[in-house]
């Protein structure tokens, strides 16, 4: 059965009852009791008639006649007037026509004299009374349907509502809390900073080195979620710094960038964790094998470039923080960024990443820059 058919049986199924039912009524029952029984193209076609005058009027003519208020009156009066009118003259029509083909019988004097049209308008004010009766039941069913779902999304306005007081509650604690831990761990690192600058002043320096990345990581999340490169090439040096002074000698490790990408805005600790990756994952001890970062412009495009041999000393990686970098460049600047990294056949971890200017500038005017 076609779909748009189903659905309007489905939807009509209990007019579709009704009607039959109205319909047996008055063509079996008052048939059996008057003894009288007409032709089924005479109940059809008048009929026909009946149902169209219901449903026109409660669907067409009372819509538009109380849509709005002033003048709906007379409006209902004129349409009422028309429509017992046009019911009389079609009925009176349809009877002609099937005198005419025989199926009333042709010694029948039909004509529009005051009982036929007594009886018609009858018939007509009595199923528009009913048709009246339903538009205002579907007009009460769809203002209580309205009603229902009104005060359906107003509970769920106030769910909405708690859940997000209870979120920002959460959100306002976890901000306290992340003002006293960093207050705590800064206050901390200037006191042993203290104690220990005289004693070991390599040591004091590297609490300070360590405590303006520590600044720099935790304020990130400030930044508008850009920074300039420049600022983020400060603590990579400071990052070496920290590493070299760890391991006591020289780290093979060239830092390579262009002066002409240094005020360049873009989303924070992408090259500090390349950076970081190089030191934890790469060998940075074999002279003749240099670990490289180097971020250039290139074609109207940011090229960052990563390549370091891999550790002998395998440490566990689950390149959390390279899928981090994806997933917020992706966010930042689209699908359509370069983000690839591969394991050669000499062992050397590559990355090679690059982000078109126009995304960049886009961006930052975007953050308010």
């Amino acid at each position: 059965m076609n779909t748009k058919l189903r659905n309007w049986l489905n939807t009509y199924r209990l007019h579709i009852v009704l009607w039959a039912l109205f319909i047996f009524y008055e063509c079996i029952i008052v048939g059996l009791v008057t003894g009288e029984f007409g032709h089924p193209l005479t109940y059809a076609g008048h009929y026909f008639i009946i149902v169209s005058l219901f449903y026109v009027h409660a669907k067409l003519s009372l819509p538009w006649a109380v849509k709005k208020k002033k003048g709906a009156f007379i409006k209902i009066f004129g349409v009422v007037v028309i429509e017992i009118l046009t019911f009389i003259l079609v009925s009176f029509a349809l009877d002609k026509l099937l005198v005419f083909v025989n199926v009333l019988p042709g010694t029948t004097r039909l004509s529009l004299n005051y009982l036929y049209v007594l009886r018609t308008l009858y018939r007509s004010i009595y199923f528009m009374g009913f048709s009246t009766g339903y538009y205002y039941l579907m007009t009460y069913n769809n203002e209580k349907r309205k009603t229902a779902e009104l005060e359906k999304q107003k509970l769920n306005a106030i769910i909405l509502a708690e859940k997000a007081e209870k979120e920002l509650m959460k959100a306002q604690n976890a901000y306290l809390k992340a003002q006293i831990n960093p207050h705590f761990l800064f206050n901390t690192l200037d006191f042993i900073y203290h104690h220990v600058m005289s004693s070991s002043p390599p040591a004091a320096e590297a609490i300070i080195v360590l405590s303006e990345m520590m600044r720099y990581a935790i304020d990130s999340d400030k930044m508008d979620d850009f920074i300039l490169v420049r600022d983020e090439i400060e603590q990579i040096e400071n990052l070496r710094y920290l590493n070299q002074l760890r391991k006591e000698k020289p780290l093979c490790i060239r830092l390579n960038f262009d002066e002409n990408i240094k005020e360049i805005q873009m989303v924070p600790l992408v090259l500090l964790t390349l950076a970081e990756n190089i030191f934890k994952h790469g060998n940075l001890v074999d002279e003749e094998d240099y670990a490289e970062l180097k971020v250039l412009l290139e074609n109207n495009n940011l090229k960052i470039y990563s390549d370091n041999l891999i550790s002998l000393q395998k440490t566990i990686s689950h390149q959390t923080g390279l899928q981090n970098i994806e997933k917020r460049l992706k966010y930042a600047y689209g699908n359509n960024i370069m983000f690839n990294h591969y394991v050669d056949s000499s062992n050397h971890f590559r990355m090679r990443i690059a982000i078109p200017i126009e995304k960049l500038q886009r961006h930052a005017l975007k953050a308010g820059v």
